[in-house]
């Protein structure tokens, strides 16, 4: 069986475990060498069934611009597949959510299988929440791992995880910018 139905069997199986949901599934380059995994599709990414759209899709594309890849070189995942969203009660207003620690556990191990079948030679996690999925660990932190390459077990196979800050946060924390940058440079060298 490829690595195409293999996805499309576990995407199935997501897909009746979390029915009603607003699901965007993986995408991209099924036998690339790099996987990179967000936390969660927001409301472009749901409007357009892709992950890394909108906002999180210009981001993207000059996180990949500095690493010399395209979209299509890689596959893009979020460590959960639904929009985590709430509603103001004053406003109306609707609006992404932080992951709970037992939605994270619910989706943990499509993850891994997802991971598992994509078999790549990097994993790059954006954030605390893909990178607490990946490891099972809630005690660990980007701040303590980031830019770093990690050997972490999936399935009983050991992976290269290169754990970086969600692109999200340099704007919400101007310091972080210069970490992120240095950061990316580290992971170009290594992915060569």
């Amino acid at each position: 069986m490829s690595k195409s139905e293999r996805l499309n069997n576990l995407y199935d199986l997501y897909k009746k475990e979390f029915d009603g949901e607003e699901i965007v599934l993986g995408d991209g380059n099924v036998e690339s060498g790099l996987i990179l995994i967000g936390e969660a599709p927001g409301k472009e990414e749901v409007l357009n069934s892709k992950p890394f759209v909108g906002t999180a899709g210009k981001n993207l594309a000059e996180f990949l611009d500095k690493l010399g890849l395209r979209r299509e070189d890689i596959y893009i995942t979020n460590a959960i597949k639904y929009r985590l969203s709430k509603v103001n009660p004053e406003t109306g207003r609707v609006s992404n959510r932080p992951a709970t620690k037992k939605e994270i556990l619910e989706n943990r191990d499509y993850l891994l299988k997802e991971i598992e079948i994509i078999n790549p030679e990097y994993i790059v996690t954006l954030g605390n929440v893909p990178l607490r999925s990946v490891y099972g660990d809630f005690s660990i932190t980007i701040g303590e791992v980031h830019g770093s390459l990690n050997k972490v077990k999936i399935l009983g196979a050991e992976f290269n995880l290169f754990p970086l800050y969600h692109p999200a946060s340099i704007i919400y924390n101007s310091k972080l910018k210069e970490i992120y940058n240095e950061d990316l440079n580290k992971l170009k060298l290594i992915i060569g």
